[in-house]
């Protein structure tokens, strides 16, 4: 078996993770940037799934440039957040 075969499970098991644990960031701790952290990497789990499946490059790309501006944002407003503190 493939290094990538057994390690690609577990890395969508710990994004999976960080998008739960955004959500509570977001939801319980009032940090909105969370719900922005949590999308992106439910997004990164999506991409390793539909990439194990062999879905076409074109769909990958749409998913990966969707979570790069979601965590883009993400850290704009943390930012904001922060400076505004």
């Amino acid at each position: 078996m493939a290094l990538a075969e057994m390690l690609d499970p577990i890395s969508i098991v710990i994004e999976l993770i960080i998008a739960i644990i955004g959500c509570y960031a977001g939801f319980k701790l009032k940090i909105k940037s969370g719900y922005l952290f949590a999308l992106t990497f439910l997004l990164f789990a999506v991409f390793d799934i539909l990439t194990i499946m062999g879905y076409p490059a074109d769909t990958l790309a749409i998913i990966n440039i969707i979570s790069s501006l979601s965590a883009l944002a993400g850290i704009c407003l943390l930012v904001k957040e922060v400076k505004g503190a």
